[in-house]
């Protein structure tokens, strides 16, 4: 490549560490919130709040309209273009918060807990917060600047994080689960503006100009989103809320480390994708890459979740929640298969054919509507797992395929693409499962800490190990490794000088 393009490939890579850095820190708040939250509410509380947080985020989602990626991929922004995306979202806001305010009367009768009126109502409150960030953010994007945005989030998490506890101590009640979901884009809201100051004007001048980034886009998160909660619907019909409650929360823990790896890396490679787009080998090239570099950090790390998901949940959320623990170690392996596509949203968006969202979500929920009618009706929560399994499975397979069509990327380079990281993984499996044996009936905390930290540091020096000798043994190709290979070298080279000063 030549020296702009590494130059870029540098500013994406150091962005994409900002920013799954930024949701670190969020997630770690979620995590810490989380683990307050399970030991002063019982799973019932939980499950309450997920019915109402599904039919929320379902909504929000059918109103989604994702500008932020849509002025990543404009070639110029103007005042009227900032006008347009401000005022989209504010008519999206409106509309979403009407409609929810509508329903949730009939939504209450459907599940015959009427303590969903209110709940429903006072969550409508954080789509609508979230959709009016300011628009002017995006400005740091483009020059890969990411430190705005991790204050930003982390702000949030904060807000949520106090005001949670605080309720939660208090009062006992699940209303400090819904406080943590409306104070955090509050207070994101408002510091989005300390960053980016931007005076609103209402426009719709350019809305041509952002229809054509949209109107697959919103299509197809309304299904994917219908896709993704439609497990927690069903089950609230099907399961008492003690039962929703344990699964909702195995799925929060599950989801975390692919919100982290891919919710955050689509920025930076869109960006990255736009800068190449012209040049389709290039592009080929930079879509690998990160398919391989996103696997090699989420394909171990969700394995050791499930390997040891048991004594996580007994550490995390105490003893009441540990018979979760087997949906959670399911739950994780089944969030691997979309982990290996992670670059699709950036890339797709980037060429502007991001009809396939809509034929993707399409094809999983008419893969998966019958196999949950079947699986939740004869087995219960084990059905549904098995399902998630069979229907991540399968979507990553026909993705092989879309990528192809897109940028023309064989599929035996996308699954051969992260090879080391597999056999890695492998190892690093085999390396902890001798030491399973120390969590039998383990209810010291310090103890459970002690071999927690004795399983990850082995777990992270066989995977590290296997990873560079196989890395050498390929002969040192371009990727993920080489990059923190010249980084940790900068390092040493830098303290070296300090030293030697």
């Amino acid at each position: 490549m030549s020296r702009s393009a590494n130059r870029l490939g540098s500013q994406a890579t150091a962005g994409a560490i900002t920013l799954v850095a930024s949701r670190l820190i969020a997630r770690g708040l979620d995590l810490l919130t989380l683990v307050v939250l399970g030991r002063l509410l019982s799973p019932a509380d939980f499950g309450l709040v997920a019915i109402a947080m599904a039919v929320v985020q379902i909504f929000e989602a059918v109103m989604e309209l994702p500008l932020g990626l849509a002025l990543v991929a404009l070639p110029q922004r103007t005042k009227l273009h900032y006008d347009c995306a401000f005022t989209l979202q504010l008519l999206r806001g409106l509309a979403l918060s009407a409609t929810l305010l509508t329903l949730s009367w009939p939504i209450s009768h459907i599940y015959g807990d009427y303590r969903l009126v209110w709940l429903v109502c006072a969550l409508s409150i954080a789509p609508a917060a979230r959709g009016l960030l300011s628009p002017r953010t995006v400005e740091y994007a483009l020059n890969f600047n990411y430190l705005p945005s991790l204050t930003i989030e982390v702000a949030g998490k904060l807000a949520a994080f106090l005001l949670s506890i605080v309720v939660a101590w208090l009062t006992a009640s699940y209303w400090s689960i819904a406080i943590a979901t409306i104070a955090s884009p509050v207070m994101m809201l408002v510091v989005s503006y300390c960053f980016a100051p931007y005076l609103p004007a209402l426009s719709l001048r350019e809305w041509r100009t952002f229809s054509k980034y949209l109107r697959f886009t919103t299509a197809s998160q309304a299904v994917a989103a219908l896709v993704w909660q439609m497990d927690q619907l069903m089950l609230g019909r099907f399961v008492d809320r003690f039962e929703l409650g344990r699964f909702s929360m195995a799925s929060n823990l599950a989801a975390l480390p692919t919100q982290i790896l891919i919710g955050q890396t689509i920025s930076p490679l869109a960006v990255a994708f736009s800068s190449v787009r012209g040049d389709l080998e290039r592009l080929r090239a930079a879509y690998h890459k990160s398919a391989v570099s996103i696997a090699a950090i989420g394909l171990p790390a969700m394995v050791w979740i499930s390997i040891n998901a048991e004594p996580v949940i007994r550490l995390v959320l105490g003893q009441k929640w540990v018979s979760g623990a087997s949906i959670l170690s399911w739950l994780s392996l089944a969030m691997i298969p979309p982990l290996l596509a992670g670059p699709l949203i950036p890339l797709a968006t980037t060429l502007n054919k991001t009809n396939v969202f809509l034929r993707l979500s399409s094809i999983e929920l008419f893969i998966k509507t019958p196999l949950m009618l079947v699986g939740l009706t004869y087995y219960g929560i084990p059905g549904v797992i098995a399902v998630r399994l069979m229907t991540a499975t399968a979507i990553w397979g026909y993705t092989l395929f879309v990528i192809r069509e897109l940028i023309g990327l064989r599929l035996r380079d996308q699954l051969l693409g992260p090879r080391r990281t597999v056999i890695s993984t492998a190892i690093m499996a085999a390396a902890i499962a001798p030491l399973q044996g120390r969590f039998t009936d383990q209810h010291n905390l310090v103890q459970l800490v002690v071999d927690l930290t004795i399983v990850g540091g082995t777990a992270v020096a066989a995977y590290v190990v296997s990873m560079f000798l196989l890395w050498r043994a390929a002969g040192s190709p371009d990727g993920a490794e080489l990059h923190v290979t010249k980084l940790l070298v900068n390092s040493m080279q830098r303290v070296r000088s300090i030293r030697a000063k």
